[in-house]
């Protein structure tokens, strides 16, 4: 049996591609491989966590992708396990070359295991990640009113019943396994022994990494972040991505937040319509759900876009950075 994970975005896909990449030992065990090939850089040796160079070497002509042989070679020598590819970079993409190149060589089933994020959630979360990277967002006030257009435009902007039929298309045979991104309800409260537990791991026997469950900076932490010594030679993505890992483990509760991108009628206007457009998934896949995701019982509305404590917030994370990075040296 071969599991492609393709994401979605934003739904602990690190985490759980760190987890699988750490615990080879354990998961064989368990009779669950996770492939090397697509993560090895050519070398044999698996060496990254997940195999975005694979998806990223898709969309390239497989330029210096893995050999179709090795990838064969691999997945028969363990075809008698859960074999398992990772990457969100699958996640959207025309999904054709993969199969013709490996999938179609290997007479097996075929399942991809999503996760589906609460919509205004991965809205919100997918700024933050552009902001602290320093990619243009035109600034939160832009980017909202952008998705909002997309989504009254756009009827198949995340639609999942038509991403769906489109890996059906791209991959014949391939089962969807859609899985609601709710820790509440997922095995074992973690994405890690949910996605585990599908192929049959109990959930008392996975321990789960420290700090697996990483806070979200907050928006203008993650802007400061984003605008943190921009344009100096020096200072590059690596070193963005290392002062926002140190930003992380400082714990400071001042740097972190929550619904601090989208206001209450935002949020509500983009669920309900997104939830609508996602009714033919949910009576698919969720058929005793009235919707796939409920209230936010969670929602913390105290800091709003546009509060007064804005500037002195941003000010303060840029302090924050700057005591870091001196720190860092």
């Amino acid at each position: 049996m071969l599991w492609i994970h393709i994401g979605m975005p934003k739904t602990g896909s690190t985490a759980l591609q760190g987890y699988l990449h750490s615990n080879a030992a354990f998961l064989a065990t368990h009779n669950i491989r996770y492939m090397a090939t697509g993560r090895d850089r050519g070398t044999g040796r698996a060496r990254l966590i997940c195999q975005n160079t694979m998806a990223i070497a898709m969309s390239r002509g497989w330029a210096e992708a893995p050999a179709a042989e090795a990838f064969v070679e691999e997945y028969q020598t363990h075809a008698e396990q859960h074999c398992i590819l990772s990457s969100e970079m699958f996640f959207g993409r025309d999904l054709s070359p993969l199969y013709e190149r490996y999938l179609k060589t290997i007479p097996t089933p075929v399942k991809f295991v999503v996760y589906i994020r609460r919509f205004d959630e991965f809205i919100e979360a997918d700024y933050k990640q552009r902001a602290k990277n320093g990619m243009r967002t035109g600034g939160v006030d832009a980017f909202v009113a952008n998705r909002l257009t997309q989504i009254r435009n756009d009827p198949e902007y995340m639609d999942f019943s038509v991403i769906f039929d489109r890996i059906r298309a791209q991959v014949p045979g391939a089962e969807i396994v859609p899985r609601l991104y709710l820790r509440d309800e997922m095995t074992g409260n973690d994405v890690i022994s949910d996605f585990v537990g599908l192929m049959g791991v109990p959930v008392d026997d996975v321990v789960l990494p420290e700090g697996a469950a990483n806070k979200s900076l907050s928006r203008v932490a993650s802007e400061a972040l984003g605008r943190f010594e921009r344009g100096n030679p020096g200072f590059d993505k690596k070193a963005r991505r290392q002062l926002g890992r140190l930003l992380q483990i400082s714990g400071d509760p001042r740097v972190f937040g929550r619904d601090d991108v989208l206001n209450p009628d935002e949020r509500a206007l983009i669920n309900d319509m997104l939830e609508a457009r996602n009714t033919a998934l949910r009576t698919a896949f969720f058929p005793d759900r009235d919707r796939l995701f409920g209230p936010d019982t969670n929602a913390n509305l105290a800091f709003q876009r546009g509060d007064p404590g804005e500037q002195d917030a941003y000010d303060y994370a840029v302090r924050k950075l700057h005591e870091l990075a001196e720190k860092k040296g």
